[in-house]
């Protein structure tokens, strides 16, 4: 897949930075550089575009207000050197956020976000069921109903939108089981289904009347997935 993209940077270091590392990307094609959006709207007026790579502080008005002003805007990866800014890319459903400086291999996981952004999305939870021991009985548990499960001593609690059942399964069996669905742990004896995020408050994701803690160490990771499958918000 090829990405046709557009750089809006007004730094010239910053600029060049970019084009060297589009260089890089067989998967990517600069159709145009600019320095102000201003400049850049007239271009996006004539030529269809997959991807921008954003700057925030830009003359005129803030790439977080110009992509505000899109009617329809293609995918967009912020780069900036203000780290406050990223809950503005949750608002705008941004594919990645960079915080300045970046390395190649950064640069190129948001790339490669953006290009899965591009592939039509199946519902992969959709009539999935597992199936779950549980207090002598065994239930077939559909994968989107499931919320999360924690780890407690020798056993899980699995969490369902009606229910909670109490297994001898280990969290890692579970991750096992879960590998290749929209699962993440968010804390060492937390898995979560992404999809079932409603938002993050702090160092809490609130699924349903659930609130569920975020360990620093999984945090980051956290939001990153969040905001390139767009399915929540930050507070």
């Amino acid at each position: 897949m090829i990405l046709k993209c557009l750089v809006i940077e007004d730094e010239p270091a910053a600029r060049e930075i970019m084009h060297r590392y589009i260089s890089q990307c067989p998967d990517l094609v600069l159709l145009g550089s600019h320095e102000d959006p201003f400049s850049a709207q007239t271009f996006l007026d004539q030529n269809a575009v997959d991807l921008i790579f954003l700057d925030i502080n830009l003359p005129g008005m803030s790439g977080v207000s110009f992509l505000r002003t899109l009617i329809k805007p293609p995918l967009v990866i912020f780069t900036t050197a203000y780290p406050q800014y990223a809950v503005d890319g949750f608002d705008l459903e941004v594919v990645d956020f960079l915080l300045k400086p970046f390395s190649f291999e950064r640069f190129y996981k948001a790339v490669n976000k953006a290009k899965d952004r591009m592939l039509p999305k199946s519902a992969t939870l959709i009539n999935q069921k597992i199936t779950v021991k549980a207090d002598k009985m065994i239930y077939q548990i559909d994968l989107d109903e499931l919320l999360y499960i924690e780890s407690c001593g020798d056993y899980t609690s699995v969490f369902c939108t009606d229910k909670k059942l109490i297994t001898h399964e280990t969290l890692k069996s579970w991750e096992e089981k879960l590998k290749g669905f929209s699962f993440q742990k968010i804390h060492r004896s937390v898995l979560i289904n992404l999809q079932k995020i409603d938002h993050i408050d702090g160092n809490m994701a609130i699924v349903g009347k659930h609130k569920v803690i975020v360990s620093e160490a999984f945090r980051e990771q956290l939001i990153s997935q969040l905001l390139a499958r767009n399915i929540t918000r930050v507070g």
